[in-house]
C-alpha cells in the first residue's frame, strides 16, 4: 500500500454496488436488464479502471446478497480492497470474509493540500436531498436517514471540509447532485458506474476551492 497517496494513478474510490439487490435496479433506474448483467458491468468497468497493483475505496452498500455471491464478485476485483462500512454491510468479520483486505468505519485522506473525510453517509447537519417524499421520512432530514440512530455510525460532524460520501445514490431521480458544495458523491450511480481516480478527485476539489476563493 500506498499510505502517503504518491502515486494517484494507482488510487481510486468507489461506492454503493448493492450486489444482489434486485430492487435497486428500479429504485435508482439503473440501466441494467437484471443483476447478472449489472454484475458483470461493474466488474469490468473497475478492472478496467483499477490495476491489478491498485488500491480501491469502497464506501459501503456492497451487497444485499448471501455471502457466496458477495465473496465471489469481490474476489474478481483487482487490486487491494479497502471497505468503508454502509448501513447495509454486514459487520467486519463477515466483510473481511467477503474478501476486503481491510475494513473500517471511515477514512481521512490529504487530496489537493486539503483534508478530506470519508464516510458512507453524507455530512450531519448539511443539506443533500429532498427527503420529503421517501417513504418513512416524516420530519424531512437533510437526507435519507440522517436522523435514524442506526445510521449515526456512518456520520461524521460537518466542519467545512471537503467529503467523500456515497448512500444517496445521485442523482437520485433528479433529487440530488454528485457534487454539492464541498461533499463529492463518489458512488457508482453518480460516477457511470465507473470507479473515481484520485487523479480526478484533486480536479474537482481544486476547482470547488477555485470557486470559492
Amino acid at each position: 500500500m500506498d499510505p502517503n497517496l504518491n502515486n494517484l494513478k494507482k488510487h481510486f474510490i468507489t461506492s454503493d454496488w448493492h450486489i444482489g439487490h434486485t430492487n435497486i435496479l428500479n429504485f435508482c433506474k439503473r440501466p441494467f436488464k437484471d443483476m447478472d448483467h449489472m454484475h458483470r458491468v461493474l466488474i469490468n468497468n473497475y478492472n478496467n479502471t483499477v490495476p491489478k497493483d491498485g488500491i480501491c475505496y469502497f464506501g459501503g452498500d456492497m451487497g444485499m446478497c448471501d455471502m457466496e455471491l458477495l465473496n465471489g464478485i469481490i474476489s474478481q476485483l483487482n487490486g487491494t480492497k479497502i471497505l468503508i462500512l454502509g448501513n447495509h454491510d454486514k459487520n467486519m468479520n463477515a466483510m473481511y470474509r467477503a474478501g476486503f483486505d481491510l475494513v473500517m468505519y471511515g477514512a481521512v485522506f490529504f487530496l489537493a493540500n486539503e483534508q478530506v473525510t470519508f464516510t458512507h453517509c453524507p455530512l450531519k447537519d448539511t443539506y443533500r436531498e429532498d427527503t420529503s417524499k421517501m417513504k418513512g421520512e416524516t420530519k424531512f432530514p437533510n437526507w435519507f436517514g440522517e436522523s435514524r440512530p442506526k445510521f449515526q455510525r456512518f456520520i461524521i460532524p460537518n466542519w467545512n471540509q471537503f467529503h467523500l460520501h456515497g448512500h444517496i445514490h445521485s442523482p437520485n431521480q433528479g433529487q440530488s447532485n454528485p457534487i454539492e458544495g464541498k461533499q463529492i458523491d463518489i458512488g457508482v450511480d453518480a460516477n457511470k458506474f465507473y470507479p473515481v481516480s484520485f487523479g480526478k478527485l484533486e480536479s474537482i476539489i481544486s476547482k470547488i476551492r477555485k470557486e470559492n476563493e
